[in-house]
């Protein structure tokens, strides 16, 4: 059970079921706990910061396009064990330097999502084309 407080005023109690407290002094240690095992989940490479997650594989065969696919299915696998969800809609694909035409899927909540292409990304205030 999870309450807000702001200028003294509450909120109803509700019940959480996942996720950490945002704006809390424990909060950025405790999801740090919670997301410390997730790279044991990936096998080609992967990188964390705060609450992005970027995983990647030079792609050259289809078996490098099938390899970073199972990492995609295990970030959802993960996602399902430990109830904290990644926006499927904020996750997208960058190709660089090869024109295999690879799609990729992120299945969440029963619902297979294709992940968008895209030729440039922000990421943290710098942009990547």
């Amino acid at each position: 059970m999870m309450r807000v407080i702001v200028n003294g005023e509450c909120s109803d109690w509700v019940c959480v079921l996942s996720g950490i407290p945002q704006g809390s002094v424990l909060g950025p240690l405790l999801f740090l706990i919670f997301v410390n095992d997730l790279p044991d989940w990936i096998k080609t490479n992967i990188r964390m910061f705060a609450d992005d997650t970027k995983i990647w594989i030079k792609i050259v065969t289809q078996e490098d396009v099938t390899k970073l696919q199972e990492d995609l299915n295990s970030l959802c696998d993960w996602s399902k064990k430990w109830l904290l969800q990644f926006n499927p809609q904020k996750c997208v694909v960058m190709h660089i330097g090869h024109n295999m035409n690879s799609r990729y899927h992120f299945s969440q909540d029963n619902q297979n999502w294709e992940l968008k292409s895209v030729s440039e990304e922000k990421d943290l205030g710098v942009g990547y084309q």
